[in-house]
């Protein structure tokens, strides 16, 4: 996969759960899907085609983690991809 773009990040919900907060994140991303053998042939998807993919992420803070920035655990996430963009 490679990202070639990001928008819309929005915070779709946040709440306080067993484990601490939560918070459900969503965004969309221009990326192209596209997986090789060792030898740089085409396995699977398309090396030209750029879809639109829309992301959900699921994020906990890790309550034993001090840095602000390093506290955050990834729960869950979810992709839909949609047409392709031009």
């Amino acid at each position: 996969m490679k990202a070639r773009f990001i928008q819309s990040l929005k915070i779709q919900m946040g709440k306080m759960m067993e484990q601490g907060p939560v918070l459900v994140i969503s965004f969309q991303a221009q990326q192209i899907n596209c997986i090789r053998d060792k030898h740089g042939s085409v396995r699977e998807g398309d090396p030209h085609k750029v879809l639109r993919v829309t992301h959900v992420w699921a994020l906990c803070r890790d309550q034993s983690e001090f840095h602000p920035w390093a506290a955050w655990r990834l729960l869950d996430i979810a992709m839909m991809p949609t047409e392709q963009w031009l």
